[in-house]
């Protein structure tokens, strides 16, 4: 039966005022609300699928190696994780091969313009590998806000600074984010060096190809008194190298030499090619240089 128009309000979505936009997108992206799968009863339903279903099948694929993991022991909580990108099974493999107290108070920032586009790859990111947005296209307060807040409370903090997946396997240079977080709440960056992933499932790829991975845990960094963002940024790239180094050779020689890390078969030229050609394009690129902030070559946020 159609109702009389007089009354059809009754039934009808109330529309928002002619002066006020509808945000169609509150609820997505760096607005995404978070908050849930820290409750305690969602941890314990990420732990049982994470422990039980995910993590089982990464290794199955990735089978990863861990090196350095002594320093995972011996932890002082929380921290700032920094890992290069080479494919969307980053998060799970690193995840992997973290101790189980580490693993299950540890959130991930993941890029709000891909895993929090939509309300139901958000809620899904967030359950199952405990992922906050991190705005990448522009500078966001919230973002930053939001991570420093976390690891204040205890948690702590994966991120991948380069910004988006490298498109080539080879390393990317990383951006302030990480530094300015472990700056404003005091605590140290972890480095992590990612090899492998890239032949498995690297960015524009379809397919799985199964393969080993190696995962290689840096010494903790502590910012120094009145170091800049810049500045210690400069040294989370540093120790990334030496990690990527150590993954393609051993302790020693790492340290005898030095350079970025290049994957076996892949030639310093290609690296040094690559240089002039930085894939501004690339969605995923568009990293500010600090979120967060205002700051550019280490000055002082601008709040």
């Amino acid at each position: 039966m159609k109702l009389p128009a007089s009354v059809r309000f009754v039934v009808r979505a109330p529309s928002p005022p002619g002066q006020l936009p509808f945000d169609r997108t509150a609820r997505t992206g760096v607005e995404f609300d978070t908050s849930f799968a820290r409750r305690d009863s969602v941890r314990v339903a990420r732990a049982v699928l994470l422990d039980g279903v995910v993590l089982p099948g990464v290794r199955a694929i990735a089978r990863p190696r861990l090196i350095a993991g002594e320093v995972l022991d011996a932890l002082d909580e929380p921290v700032v994780f920094v890992a290069n990108h080479q494919s969307h099974l980053d998060t799970p493999v690193v995840l992997s091969v973290l101790p189980a107290r580490v693993r299950h108070r540890t959130v991930v920032g993941a890029g709000a313009d891909y895993f929090f586009d939509r309300p139901s790859k958000a809620f899904a990111s967030a359950l199952v590998l405990g992922a906050i947005p991190i705005e990448r296209q522009r500078v966001s307060r919230r973002s930053a806000e939001l991570a420093e807040q976390l690891v204040e409370e205890g948690w702590n903090l994966l991120l991948f600074p380069e910004g988006g997946r490298t498109p080539d396997g080879l390393p990317q240079e990383p951006k302030a984010g990480a530094a300015q977080v472990a700056l404003r709440t005091g605590r140290p960056v972890v480095p992590l060096f990612i090899d492998g992933t890239w032949e498995i499932l690297g960015k524009g790829q379809r397919r799985l190809r199964p393969g080993s991975t190696t995962i290689v845990v840096g010494e903790p960094l502590t910012a120094r008194e009145g170091e800049r963002p810049g500045a210690f940024t400069a040294r989370i790239a540093d120790a990334l190298a030496l990690a990527g180094r150590e993954a393609a050779t051993d302790f020693w020689e790492a340290r005898r030499t030095k350079g970025t890390f290049v994957p076996e078969g892949r030639s310093w030229i290609e690296l040094w090619q690559r240089s002039a050609h930085r894939h501004r394009d690339e969605r995923e690129r568009l990293w500010p240089r600090n979120f967060g902030s205002r700051t550019v070559d280490g000055d002082s946020p601008e709040l």
